[in-house]
Order: structure tokens, then sequence, then C-alpha cells
């Protein structure tokens, strides 16, 4: 299978989600969410509430699942893959609500990241990671409905992002890292 079939197929989930799921509410709240995504700053606030209320080791976590993030996928994996963006390849035909991304589309940062530090705030507190976990999915969506990534690279994100929350976690826990 090309990776052009790939992307016309893609493109047809994404054209779908915008035609039949846009409306102003939504709007509202998809752009919202993916804002809120923007360089982790709602996983950087709930780290700051976690060191607040002296939950030092989930905060750090979160921390370092944050920067295992920037480092995989913005310094590495979109400068090696190289994937523009949907938006890209409609041009003008889709209004995608907020500023054009300039750099490359896989993998989805947002969705990454999100993964990686909602996983990591489940394994300290599994009922407020429940929420979180819903709020990464939320954000991950708002990517496709904002029509800036691929539904591959929001699922690869999210994935890689669990494996990488899992494994601090793990190391954290374990005291294969300590602090």
């Amino acid at each position: 299978m090309t990776s052009s079939r790939i992307s016309r197929r893609e493109l047809k989930i994404l054209d779908w989600i915008y035609e039949h799921t846009r409306c102003r509410a939504c709007d509202r709240v998809m752009t919202a969410l993916s804002i809120t995504g923007n360089f982790g700053l709602i996983w950087l606030a709930i780290a700051a509430a976690f060191y607040f209320a002296n939950a030092n080791q989930a905060a750090l976590c979160i921390l370092f699942a944050l920067g295992c993030s920037l480092l995989i996928v913005n310094l590495f994996l979109k400068h090696v893959v190289r994937r523009p963006r949907p938006y890209e390849a409609r041009g003008e035909e889709r209004d995608i609500l907020i500023r054009r991304p300039k750099d490359f589309s896989f993998p989805s940062g947002h969705t990454f990241s999100s993964f990686a530090a909602a996983t990591t705030i489940a394994h300290f507190t599994p009922k407020l990671g429940i929420i979180v976990l819903i709020y990464a999915a939320g954000i991950a969506f708002s990517r496709l409905y904002l029509y800036v990534h691929y539904l591959t690279d929001v699922l690869t994100s999210a994935v890689f992002g669990v494996s990488i929350g899992v494994l601090i976690s793990y190391l954290f826990s374990s005291g294969i890292i300590a602090l």
C-alpha cells in the first residue's frame, strides 16, 4: 500500500469529520482543547499542582514524560518523517480555526505529550487518571477536527505516549531513576 493511498483514505476520514461534526459550539470546544495542549500547558499546570501538593515524584515524572515527548517528537521524529499536514494537501479548502502549524504532521506532539503525561498521572492517582486520559483523548480528537493531523499521526502518538508514560512511571517507581 502506497503512502498516497493512505493519505487519501485518511483525508477522507478527516473530510467526514469536517463535513459532519463541525458546528459553532464544537469549533469553540475543539479549539480550546487544542490550545490547552500547546506546549503541554495543561500538563505543566497539573505537574505544578502536584508539586505544590508535595507530590514531587509525580510532578517530576510528568515533567520527564513531557521532556521525552519534546525530544522524541519535536526534535527527532518530525524531522525524520517530514510528513506534510493534511490542510496542506487540501490547500485553502479547509478552515482549520487555529494558526496553521509550521512543523510537520507526524507524529502529533499534542497527542504524544498528552498521553505520556496523562498515563504518568494515572499511575500516581488512578481516579484522576481516568479524567486526564479522557481529556488527552479530547486533545487528540481536536487535532483531527481542526484538520492539522492525520488519524495515523494521532493513533501512533497515543500508543507511543502511553508507552512512554508507562516506562517513566515504572522507572521511577522501581527506583531505577531516583530523585
